[in-house]
This record gives structure tokens, sequence and C-alpha cells, in this order.
């Protein structure tokens, strides 16, 4: 059966910790990481150039994508 829901999910999994961080501080302004994710969307779509350079020094390092390689086993 398919999602009957309008938008499509987005799931991102960010630090613990980053997390808690994030909502404790929206939780003091009244504000839901939801409607702050969405905030962030349509302020790239608005201005790209600028909100990218805004975030310049928050930016993560990149994982690697996939599962982790098999590990060899030299005993076969």
């Amino acid at each position: 059966m398919s999602s009957q829901h309008r938008d499509p999910p987005l799931t991102v999994r960010p630090p613990a910790d980053l997390k808690a961080e994030a909502q404790a501080a929206l939780a003091a302004r009244d504000l839901e990481v939801r409607a702050f994710v969405v905030a962030c969307l349509n302020a790239l779509v608005a201005d790209p150039d600028q909100f990218l350079s805004e975030l310049g020094t928050h930016w993560p390092e990149r994982k690697p994508r996939g599962r982790p390689p098999k590990a060899t086993s030299e005993s076969c």
C-alpha cells in the first residue's frame, strides 16, 4: 500500500547530542524541528548562494554512503 501522505518523507540521522541541543534551542523559542527544516528548505530555494554561505562553517564532513565494505578474513 502506498503512502497516503501528500509530501514524501525526508530521513536524516544527525548525531544524538546535536539533535538534542537543536531541539532544546528550538523549544526554548516555541519552534519545532520539522518546521525549522521546512524553513531552511524555503530559505535555500529563495536564495541558495546567500543561504549556503551562511552555513559554510557549519557544514558537516561528507560520510561514505551505503554499507561499509565486508571485512576480509585472511584465514579463508
